[in-house]
C-alpha cells in the first residue's frame, strides 16, 4: 500500500500543495498539486481488501505512507457515499433527522455543505470511527461529499440556458444522475449499479420520473469512455440529445493526470 509520490513533493514545500483524499468503499486516491506551478497535479489510488475492516486498511495506508500527514496549504477530504440528501438551508438544523427520513441506518456522523445557488446543504453520513481518524491525523481537513462540488459547477453551466439537462456521472458501481428543468435543480441521487442494463434503468428512470422531453432535452454522460459509448449506443433510440462531459478549461492546466481523475474531484479543484 505505499504510494509512489513526485519528486518535487518534499515535507519541506508540502505547504504549497492542495491535497485532497478521496475515499470510497473499496479504497482511497490521494491527490495533490502546486496552485503555482502549472502541471503539477498528480493522482494515485489505493485498493483496500474488502474483507478487512475499513477503518484497518486506512490506517494502515496512512501508517505506510508519511505523505499523507504533511502540513499542506489546504487538505480536503472527499467522500464517495450513497447516504445524501438535501435540505433548505433554514431546515438543515437537525441533520440526523433529514438523514433518517431517507435511510434506515444512517451513519452518526452527520456533516453538511452548503449550496449557495440553491440556498441549501447537501447532508451526509460519515462512518464515525472514520470520521474522527481523518479530523485527528489530518491538519485542518474539509470535508466534502462527492456530488457537491458537481452540483455547484453543473449548476453554473445551466445559468443561462433554457434547455432541461441531465447529467450523468459513472463510478465504479456508482451513478451520479443530477437533473436541471432550465436553471432550477430537479434531482440529485446516486444509485449502485452491477452490469450495463442496471445503469440503463435508472437513467430511463430519473427521465421519465422528471418527465423530460426525448426529442429537445439533453443527456449529458461523464465516465469510464467504454462505458459511455454502451450507455449512449443503448439510449440514442430513446434520446435525440446525448453527449459527452465536458472538463473545465481549467482543468488541463493543473496536469496530463487529471484524466485519471473522477469528475467530481476534477471539479472541485477547479471550482475550488
Amino acid at each position: 500500500m505505499m504510494i509512489s509520490v513526485p519528486d518535487t513533493l518534499t515535507t519541506d514545500n508540502s505547504e504549497k500543495y492542495i491535497m485532497s483524499i478521496r475515499l470510497w468503499s473499496d479504497g482511497l486516491s490521494f491527490s495533490a498539486y502546486n496552485p503555482s506551478e502549472g502541471q503539477s497535479f498528480f493522482y494515485r489510488e489505493v485498493a483496500f481488501d474488502r474483507k478487512i475492516p475499513y477503518t484497518t486498511s486506512l490506517k494502515e495506508v496512512f501508517f505506510m505512507n508519511e505523505c499523507l500527514v504533511w502540513t499542506y496549504k489546504r487538505t480536503y477530504v472527499l467522500c464517495q457515499t450513497l447516504q445524501y440528501t438535501l435540505a433548505p438551508e433554514d431546515k438543515a438544523q437537525d441533520k440526523l433527522r433529514f438523514l433518517s427520513f431517507n435511510f434506515s441506518s444512517p451513519e452518526k456522523r452527520c456533516l453538511d455543505n452548503y449550496l449557495k445557488d440553491e440556498k441549501a446543504k447537501l447532508i451526509f453520513g460519515m462512518n464515525d470511527d472514520v470520521y474522527e481518524f481523518c479530523a485527528r491525523t489530518l491538519t485542518n481537513p474539509l470535508f466534502t461529499h462527492h456530488v457537491t462540488s458537481q452540483l455547484i459547477t453543473l449548476k453554473k453551466q445551466v445559468r443561462d440556458e433554457t434547455l432541461n439537462h441531465v447529467f450523468v456521472v459513472v463510478h465504479r458501481r456508482i451513478v451520479d444522475i443530477i437533473c436541471f428543468k432550465g436553471t432550477r435543480l430537479l434531482l440529485a441521487n446516486s444509485f449502485e449499479f452491477e452490469q450495463l442494463n442496471d445503469l440503463l434503468y435508472y437513467i430511463l428512470c430519473v427521465w421519465k420520473q422528471t418527465e423530460m422531453d426525448q426529442l429537445n432535452d439533453r443527456l449529458l454522460l461523464s465516465g469510464e469512455i467504454s462505458l459511455c459509448t454502451k450507455v449512449t449506443g443503448a439510449l440514442q433510440t430513446y434520446i435525440r440529445h446525448i453527449g459527452r462531459m465536458e472538463l473545465p478549461a481549467k482543468a488541463y492546466l493543473l496536469g496530463g493526470e487529471i484524466r485519471q481523475a473522477p469528475m467530481d474531484l476534477i471539479l472541485m479543484l477547479t471550482c475550488e
